[in-house]
């Protein structure tokens, strides 16, 4: 596979990002038998990572450099700082390919058996996301989507929901950090929607709840704080399900710090409850 933009392959690519997302969903799972001895890093105030979370990374960056020996990189445990490299990669004639990953999303989740995680590989060209897969290796279920040809859950083709009523709906979300500047202002938005909708969920993926919006399980969707690789597959998930995704704060959708999901029926309630309009 080339790493020429204009001759690249999506169907290999995404083989590629498969074989990566389940090397590294195996690895997460055979690993489990020894976190109460694996070595923590604590990023922040409720922002942990592990070797296990390095481990899965560079399994995935392996697969990816034997395949795609041109293609750029940028994994939330080995490229954090270089988050801004997203939106200039393949912005130009000659610039590579580049995979957006995070090897363990819901990291706080799996170090306390907590059976809610999954990995995150997208492909990035022209600034935008063109294939992401999300793998969740407790349920072995592999959401894949590729640009123009639609998005998939183990092979079944996948539609966002159409519940016309937000009573009727579910909204999900991700807790900011504890430490947050958006705090307070994330806590009017989560009164609001708890009031407005059917119900919240939160359970600390928010890769999983993307793939859970693009499969009809969810309707809405919103958090702060995210890096691109929290976001990159689950946004080529949700254009091919019919769902829509925004930056509130107008950045490029890979750039954003704030980020709300719908479904087209959803959208406008939703909207009015996040801004206070409604």
């Amino acid at each position: 596979m080339t790493a020429v933009t204009g001759s690249l392959d999506l169907l290999a690519a995404y083989q590629v990002a498969e074989r990566a997302a389940r090397a590294a969903g195996a690895h997460l799972q055979a690993s489990r038998s020894r976190l109460n001895a694996v070595a923590l890093l604590r990023k922040q105030p409720g922002d942990l990572a592990s070797e296990i979370d390095h481990e899965a990374e560079q399994l995935i960056l392996d697969v990816v450099r034997r395949a795609c020996p041109g293609h750029a990189f940028l994994g939330e445990e080995l490229g954090r700082h270089a988050a801004a490299a997203v939106v200039q990669a393949g912005a130009g004639d000659g610039e590579p390919p580049l995979w957006v990953v995070d090897p363990l999303d819901g990291t706080a989740n799996y170090l306390r058996g907590y059976p809610q995680y999954a990995v995150s590989i997208a492909l990035v060209v022209d600034g935008a996301p063109v294939l992401g897969v999300i793998f969740d290796p407790c349920r072995n279920e592999f959401f894949a989507a590729i640009r123009g040809r639609g998005a998939r859950l183990n092979g079944a083709a996948l539609q966002c929901a159409d519940r016309a009523r937000p009573i009727d709906a579910l909204a999900a979300t991700v807790f900011p950090k504890p430490t947050s500047p958006r705090m307070a202002s994330y806590l009017g938005e989560f009164g609001r929607v708890l009031r407005g909708f059917g119900g919240v969920r939160r359970s600390g993926s928010m890769a999983l709840e993307l793939a859970y919006l693009a499969a009809g399980r969810i309707d809405a969707f919103w958090e702060h704080d995210m890096g691109a690789w929290d976001a990159a597959a689950g946004i080529v998930l949700l254009q091919e399900a019919g769902a829509g995704i925004v930056a509130r704060d107008g950045l490029p959708l890979l750039e954003s710090r704030s980020l709300a999901a719908s479904t087209p029926a959803m959208r406008e309630a939703f909207d009015a409850l996040l801004s206070h309009a409604g």
